[in-house]
């Protein structure tokens, strides 16, 4: 391996979970200084030909259509067939044409394999990559669960994706890991919303966890995360200080566009955060919201049992 590509591998990401669900272990690190400008406006929908395909793009032409900065109006799409698993070159060609160009793909895991190995050899910058599924049946505790691996908090989806399930009282696991923490300590005042109660790991303050509905005990159990009880509450919805009230009515005044699905406010959130709508970014090197409701909303017309991945690159 030549120096060239060892540099484009920078985390192992820890632990056989996204294994469990089909992605490759190896992501890429970049610096923020290697992005795109945040005047730069060329941005693609690479659509993976997957069943999924059409609830995706519309929630991701929603939060084209919110962000004012966005003049475009609308998000350019192109839609695979089966070039990337019978003519990957062809997908070669495609990113070699689209130079300064940020993709927001979202494919099946099979594809996903090779399009993480194309990206790495082409020397793409990968600035996130998210795995996301859901379960049915009674037994199912979270039937949702989402994880994903970023170059930073820059570019975490995790914070609005958490919003917005939680208004559809959804169940759900968001798992984030960083591979470069931001710079400043957000004191971890940025929990998605009112609903979620903020901990920090004692013995790890770089792990964050935001709960509602179930204690951080069991939260951590549910995804994975090794079992402590050294979980340090930090502005939790039982403190009344004056910057959790600022932080109530900050909530309340954000107002997010309601979904028909998971799957639609999944692309609406991993397209605002490629565009730069990224809010409650934490300082922090992995955080995780676990949700579960009072109610028993197992309605998910139709797209349970539904996996795929998502990526945002630069090229």
């Amino acid at each position: 391996m030549d120096e060239t590509r060892r540099s484009l591998i920078k985390g192992m990401l820890t632990g056989g979970t996204l294994l469990a669900f089909g992605i490759p272990t190896v992501t890429q690190a970049v610096s923020l200084s290697q992005t795109l400008s945040g005047s730069t406006q060329n941005y693609q929908l690479l659509l993976g030909n997957t069943p999924i395909d059409e609830a995706f793009a519309k929630g991701a032409q929603t939060a084209c259509t919110r962000y004012i900065d966005y003049r475009q109006g609308t998000l350019p799409a192109f839609k695979l067939k089966d070039e990337l698993l019978t003519n990957p070159l062809r997908i070669v060609d495609l990113l070699t044409q689209s130079r300064n160009m940020r993709w927001i793909a979202v494919m099946d895991h099979a594809s996903a394999a090779i399009f993480t190995e194309l990206v790495r050899n082409f020397e793409g910058r990968l600035l996130s990559l998210g795995s996301h599924m859901s379960s049915s049946g009674n037994n199912a505790s979270l039937p949702m669960r989402h994880m994903w691996t970023t170059a930073s908090p820059v570019y975490s989806a995790g914070g609005l994706l958490a919003s917005l399930l939680t208004q559809n009282q959804h169940d759900f696991s968001i798992v984030e890991n960083f591979l470069e923490q931001a710079e400043k300590d957000s004191a971890m005042s940025d929990s998605s919303s009112a609903e979620f109660s903020s901990f920090r790991l004692a013995e790890q303050p770089a792990t964050h966890l935001y709960c509602a509905g179930v204690s951080p005990l069991e939260a951590s159990q549910r995804i994975g995360w090794k079992t402590s009880e050294n979980w340090q509450p930090v502005l939790s919805r039982g403190d009344k200080s004056s910057i959790d009230q600022d932080k109530t009515a900050t909530d309340a005044a954000i107002e997010y566009p309601r979904f028909d699905n998971w799957i639609e406010a999944t692309g609406y959130a991993v397209v605002a955060t490629a565009l730069g709508m990224g809010i409650q970014q934490a300082s922090c090197s992995s955080r995780a919201f676990v949700h579960r409701s009072n109610q028993r909303n197992l309605n998910h017309q139709g797209l349970s049992e539904k996996h795929f991945v998502s990526f945002v690159i630069d090229v």
